[in-house]
């Protein structure tokens, strides 16, 4: 069994610590066999990885003691293969790209309801429910009733909150998929105006580790090799990702070039794709049926 583990702190760095950093997680990464992404800037950490039991904690030994951490957050899971085929740390502007570098809380605690205290919320009926993640990540799942502002990319937030007709009066509670996004999303929404804004302290997946099957429904997008979680935050059974954008879909196609099964996502699909690859697919633009006779013969046998 693989065990997997995310976690995001804002914290000031210099520029000469984020390089110095980079080395030693690269190091340790290493020493350990961890495999994963990293995002690391001046305004802090931002990462998931995987390894074994005995290989992460010792990571979370070392980072807690590395940056002066005071009880972290780390959201564990597991898995039954690598989520993740290397390990990589990208140094960024932004660890979480809202276009604002520099727009980071300055505490710990900025609005944050633990998954209690939001399940209360969410029956109340009271407030306003905003997911303030992508289009696609929306469509596997989302809580019951809430806002999808179809954005493509975080960046898009601010325009996007801008037109949604919000009041400004109305209690808000924001959440994304662990939280990261939310700490970005609530300053831009108090720049805005909206002054009784909450957000789910860890996002969905700390929500569904105390609260499988209640107010989520669907699957929660994860950005590795698993795809999505279910409710159990096991990895998916349901989705994998569309051969052509990355987007996630359960659809799949007989490939209309080699035949055989592939993924492809509606949007896709809608476009006239009904490729199973991206290889399949420029040879079909290329008109590869008549480019390559000899294939016909073998594509004739496949079906047979």
């Amino acid at each position: 069994m693989i065990h997997i583990c995310a976690f995001y702190i804002f914290k000031p760095l210099l520029a000469q610590e984020v390089s110095q950093l980079k080395l030693e997680l690269e190091q340790m990464a290493a020493n350990q066999a961890l495999r994963g992404l990293v995002l690391l800037g001046r305004e802090g950490i931002n990462f998931t990885i995987s390894g074994t039991a005995t290989g992460l904690e010792a990571f979370k030994a070392w980072l807690t003691t590395r940056m002066h951490l005071t009880q972290p957050h780390f959201k564990d899971s597991l898995s039954l293969k690598h989520p993740f085929h290397v390990f990589k740390v990208k140094v960024k502007k932004e660890i979480v790209s809202l276009g604002q570098p520099g727009l980071v809380p300055d505490s710990l605690k900025n609005g944050h309801v633990s998954p209690a205290e939001w399940q209360g919320k969410l029956h109340s009926g009271e407030a306003v429910v905003l997911d303030v993640r992508n289009d696609y990540e929306v469509e596997i799942g989302k809580f019951t009733n809430a806002v999808d502002l179809g954005i493509n990319e975080f960046q898009n937030f601010p325009a996007r909150l801008q037109q949604s007709g919000i009041s400004k009066d109305r209690e808000v509670l924001i959440y994304c998929t662990g939280g990261i996004r939310c700490e970005k999303a609530i300053l831009e929404m108090k720049r805005q105006g909206y002054e009784r804004v909450q957000q789910l302290e860890g996002g969905i997946l700390n929500y569904l580790k105390e609260f499988p099957q209640a107010g989520f429904e669907g699957e929660c997008f994860v950005f590795d090799y698993r795809v999505a979680v279910d409710q159990q935050l096991a990895p998916t059974q349901t989705y994998k990702l569309c051969a052509h954008c990355g987007q996630p879909s359960a659809q799949e196609v007989n490939c209309s070039l080699c035949h055989k099964d592939g993924v492809v996502c509606g949007h896709c699909i809608e476009r006239g794709i009904n490729t199973c690859s991206k290889n399949c697919a420029n040879h079909a633009r290329l008109g590869s049926e008549s480019r390559r006779p000899h294939l016909q013969e073998l594509r004739k046998r496949h079906r047979l």
